[in-house]
């Protein structure tokens, strides 16, 4: 359910909603936004992770795609770096993952700069052959020039497990030598979508 910082009116005029200007499209900035995944081992050490290379769009229907470049993964550490894209994401098989949603786009077209909504979606995420459906509960604020930025209310804890990933995890322990590698990640993101005009 959204809800919405400022109330606007119920009431949309049939030229409003049905206008090809008012319902376009953005595309995601992907030099503006971020994804980040925090990783645990040991038992008490925590470590910052990354994906560098971002695309995606919300389409005109309201369908939104995030598209996280897998062998962009930077963990800060050049073996680690690889051991990920090689040994857990199979960059070679497994180039990208898609984030998908369907938002309100009659909505999100409502917004002006500096306004938001807080709103619940259950995402599709595609990762190494599987797919599952999460929900995630975001912030949408309007930008200038009808720019949209995304942000999560609060992060998303994701198991690995649920894409099939606990051996792979399993493997990058025992070749590091770890008591311990965590199977659930905590995952944060800011996305900056852009007016397609």
């Amino acid at each position: 359910m959204l809800n919405k910082v400022r109330l606007f009116g119920i009431v949309l005029s049939s030229s409003f909603l049905f206008s090809s200007t008012v319902f376009a499209g953005w595309t995601l900035d992907g030099n503006n936004s971020s994804l980040y995944y925090v990783t645990s081992k040991a038992a008490a050490l925590s470590e910052l992770n990354s994906f560098t290379r971002l695309a995606g769009e919300i389409r005109d229907d309201g369908s939104a795609r995030v598209i996280i470049g897998l062998e962009s993964v930077d963990t800060a550490i050049d073996i680690r770096n690889e051991r990920m894209r090689d040994i857990v994401f199979h960059v070679e098989n497994n180039e990208r993952s898609n984030i998908s949603i369907n938002t309100d786009i009659a909505i999100l077209n409502t917004l002006d700069a500096g306004e938001s909504i807080s709103a619940t979606y259950d995402a599709v995420i595609e990762l190494i052959g599987e797919e599952q459906t999460l929900p995630v509960n975001v912030v949408i604020t309007g930008l200038e020039n009808r720019g949209l930025l995304v942000t999560l209310a609060r992060p998303l804890i994701v198991n690995v497990a649920l894409f099939g990933l606990a051996d792979e995890i399993e493997q990058l322990r025992e070749i590091a030598g770890l008591p311990s590698i965590n199977n659930n990640i905590v995952v944060d993101f800011t996305l900056q979508f852009d007016a397609d005009n």
